[in-house]
């Protein structure tokens, strides 16, 4: 009977170690998201609204800003995989790339013409 209690706990700890780490990766999405928010904010806020082309220093920017977005969020599923489930448990950096490539605010900006290579 020990036994089972102890066989229980023990099920019931990976549970809430599970649920933890879920919890730390939708707070660091969180903050990465936040982060990335303030920074695109304060790099657009910089731009002239006349603005038809990003100059080459303004697009290093942008992809500075985007590529440290990709790499943060890749990180976090990282840290986490093993308490992720479906299709972020199996997520490639190339899926996170897509993802912010796809992303409103980046069709948005179609217009620019802005090329940003991720690694």
């Amino acid at each position: 009977m020990k036994k089972i209690f102890i066989f229980i706990f023990a099920i019931s700890m990976i549970g809430v170690s599970s649920a933890s780490s879920v919890e730390q990766y939708v707070n660091s999405v969180e903050k990465i998201t936040a982060n990335y928010a303030q920074d695109m904010r304060g790099f657009l806020r910089s731009l002239d609204p006349q603005l038809s082309r990003f100059s080459p220093e303004q697009q290093a920017k942008f992809c500075g800003i985007t590529n440290q977005y990709v790499q943060d969020l890749y990180q976090a599923i990282e840290r986490n995989r093993s308490s992720l489930t479906g299709q972020y448990a199996t997520m490639t950096k190339q899926d996170v790339i897509n993802q912010v490539a796809e992303s409103k605010e980046m069709q948005m900006l179609k217009k620019y013409n802005i090329q940003c290579n991720f690694n």
